[in-house]
């Protein structure tokens, strides 16, 4: 093996802290809950999760911000209703895992509005 020659140090220097830098940041659930949201059901229940932005629905999808919406489920009729789908909404659980259910759970806990 060769020794390293000095005018190699700041290029060495260069590459461990570029690689440590590009680290992957783990997410909490509540943002991977936020992503799986955001591509899977904001299409019907808008951005905000309001239930306001589609056009073409017999009924508007729920407002998933409702907290008596959300009582009245509980975390795990949300869970049911994500994974089997109600009334319009498709089922989403063959195309979900488990713990993406769970963080898109998680993050309409976060949004839940105040009474």
């Amino acid at each position: 093996m060769k020794a390293l020659r000095l005018r190699e140090l700041p290029l060495l220097v260069v590459v461990l802290v570029a690689g440590t830098a590009c680290r992957h940041v783990r997410k909490t659930p509540e943002q991977r809950g936020e992503g799986v949201f955001l591509r899977s059901c904001a299409t019907c229940h808008g951005p905000d999760a309001r239930g306001t932005h589609p056009a073409g629905f017999k009924t508007p999808p729920a407002n998933l911000t409702d907290p008596k919406l959300q009582d009245r489920l509980g975390d795990e009729g949300i869970r049911d209703t994500i994974r089997h789908g109600k009334g319009q909404m498709p089922p989403f659980g063959a195309l979900l895992e488990p713990e993406d259910v769970d963080g898109v759970v998680r993050y309409l806990h976060t949004l839940r509005r105040a009474e």
